[in-house]
């Protein structure tokens, strides 16, 4: 070990744990060399830029074709915005003429007119705009690569490369993947970003630090904890051997130890079957083992259909995913969020506000109602879909019950106009909401009788309780589901299901957190939904518990004053599970 030891905190992009050898890489961040050209010369110049659009246009739709066999048509479609940025037929005229005016060489007026694009868009408040850059120097850098002869795939990688730079585009990841490259330390982006759906699709590790790329030197030794969202430069021999060990969790192995789970759903050791399901976004490589175990898919995050392209996905293409998911599944029920969006993630051209605070502001089913038309394109496409797998609708960021009540008059509305056209569809499809917000979770009782299920997102339910941003580092510690509060919340919800026979399940984090099952088996949840490397230690842990037991943990717990009170109370039944286990 060289160099002294470091842990930078960040945010976690997609999860997993990577230990390695850092390679920095800083693509663009130098000017292209300005160079005069002889007017004998010019038409060398535009030729060399045909065959550089040529080049890279080839690579973005083998690209394309490769992440649709691995994730499916809507992770490809990340690539068809860059193709038509690549064949920009206006913007590569523009470049030409600029050639023969100035009589500079093609990389350096093509990466000047780049930069002059993309600078207004790279400020722009508008999510969409900040993607379009991104996309625009990505497909950039392709042609710039060519017309300079510098290829990345002449880098030479060893094995357990992480790779740490500002940014990555969507083809670096699949390309880098296919180098054995295995996670990402990045300063830009976010989990919403083309190369954070992307990398959760492929289950490589991305954590973002700001100004990581100035914190860690090539060839440094790092442990990339993607979970946590943290990262250990220049780590001890204890963190490498005690992160070997995590890692064997989360790692490439996670299929092959899903694969042997024996019984789904897991059984406690008296009897009680705990419902275990599935966080999915987009189609990735761990969906055909959560599929062939009959693991259910407890939040299926429909929202990213729009991400991925930044428009409304139309009807067919939103049918064509919902049924492929259905089938995939029809072992099981799939719970389909409808589309989760605000401000922060929605682009200008949809007339949406600007809002200065868009978590509490127009989103959720709140845009929904006042948009219907999008949101009855998608009941249609999800109805549609209902007939060839168990489906079920939630809607999320409600907080009265009003919002029920209109959204299923707009579900019925659909069901008529489909009857009508005598186009099949689950006439039962079950319709129920997400407690992300405290005033349902205090009034659940009004809400249970007229909804068909609840799932607890306590993600957003902590930070609406804690008023703690759950993205700042700087109020990090008042974030935790833990709080006394949030966990009163939690049991409010799960009451009142209970006393109305409605189905109740938690889909944040938490759910998949190995501390707080027991006490959401004593509390008498009905199903944890969460990221598929959760599964196995949950699935494992389950029958080693007694649910009668664990009924004595919610009282003292509710009770706590304190979010560190609560810890202790669960650390303590964990080592008295542990002691048992050893003298067993």
């Amino acid at each position: 070990m060289t160099g002294k030891r470091r842990l930078l905190c960040g945010v976690s992009i997609s999860g997993g744990i990577v230990l390695g050898h850092a390679r920095v890489i800083l693509p663009g961040e130098s000017e292209m060399a300005e160079v005069a050209i002889a007017t004998t010369r010019l038409t060398q110049e535009t030729e060399a830029l045909e065959r550089a659009v040529e080049q890279t246009v080839g690579e973005l739709r083998e690209l394309r074709e490769t992440a649709g066999k691995k994730m499916g048509g809507p992770v490809a479609k990340v690539f068809d915005a860059q193709l038509l940025i690549a064949g920009d037929y206006e913007f590569l005229k523009q470049v030409k003429e600029e050639i023969r005016s100035q009589k500079r060489n093609a990389a350096y007026i093509y990466d000047h007119l780049v930069k002059r694009t993309i600078e207004p868009l790279e400020q722009s408040k508008d999510y969409y705009m900040r993607q379009m850059a991104e996309d625009i120097k990505s497909v950039s850098t392709r042609v710039l690569s060519h017309l300079s002869g510098f290829d990345k795939c002449e880098l030479k990688l060893p094995p357990n490369t992480i790779l740490v730079g500002k940014s990555f585009a969507p083809g670096d990841i699949l390309t880098y993947r296919q180098r054995k490259v295995v996670g990402f330390l990045v300063s830009k982006g976010g989990a919403d970003s083309h190369m954070g759906l992307i990398a959760r699709s492929l289950l490589l590790p991305v954590v973002l630090v700001d100004g990581a790329y100035a914190a860690v030197s090539s060839n440094n030794r790092i442990i990339l904890d993607g979970t946590a969202g943290e990262v250990i430069i220049n780590p001890t021999d204890e963190d490498w051997a005690e992160y070997q060990k995590r890692k064997k969790r989360h790692g490439p192995a996670l299929v092959t130890r899903i694969r042997r789970l024996t019984r789904v759903p897991p059984v406690t050791r008296d009897g009680v079957e705990v419902g275990i399901a599935g966080n999915l976004s987009l189609s990735g490589p761990v969906d055909d083992i959560l599929a062939e175990k009959g693991f259910p898919i407890g939040l299926y995050r429909t929202e990213f259909l729009y991400l991925l392209e930044n428009r409304f996905p139309d009807e067919e293409t939103q049918f064509e995913t919902y049924r492929q998911i259905a089938e995939k599944f029809a072992g099981g029920s799939v719970v389909l969020r409808t589309f989760d969006l605000g401000y922060d993630k929605i682009s200008d051209d949809t007339g949406w506000p600007e809002e200065t605070n868009p978590a509490l502001g127009w989103r959720g089913i709140r845009v929904m109602l006042d948009r219907s038309n999008i949101f009855k394109t998608q009941i249609r496409a999800i109805l549609r879909a209902s007939k060839f797998g168990h489906l079920k609708i939630m809607l999320p960021m409600v907080t009265d019950l009003s919002e029920v009540e209109r959204a299923r008059k707009l579900v019925s509305q659909v069901k008529l106009s489909l009857r009508r056209q005598k186009i099949a569809f689950d006439e039962n499809i079950e319709l129920g909401i997400m407690v992300e917000v405290p005033a349902v979770a205090m009034t659940a009782e009004a809400l249970a009788p007229q909804v068909d299920f609840m799932s607890i997102g306590t993600n957003d339910l902590t930070q609406y309780t804690m008023a703690a941003d759950r993205m700042n580092n700087k109020v990090a510690g008042l974030y935790s589901p833990y709080h006394p509060a949030v966990l009163n919340l939690i049991h409010t919800t799960v009451k009142a299901c209970k006393r109305f026979g409605k189905p109740i399940s938690i889909c944040g984090e938490v759910a998949g957190d190995l501390l707080a099952l027991p006490l959401f088996i004593g509390m008498g949840v009905d199903q944890l939904s969460m990221n598929a490397n959760r599964i196995f230690d949950l699935c494992r842990l389950v029958k080693r518990i007694d649910s009668r037991l664990v009924r004595h943990l919610v009282a003292p717990v509710l009770a706590a004053g304190s979010e560190s009170t609560v810890r202790q109370i669960l650390e303590n039944f964990r080592s008295e599970l542990h002691r048992k286990k050893l003298q067993a």
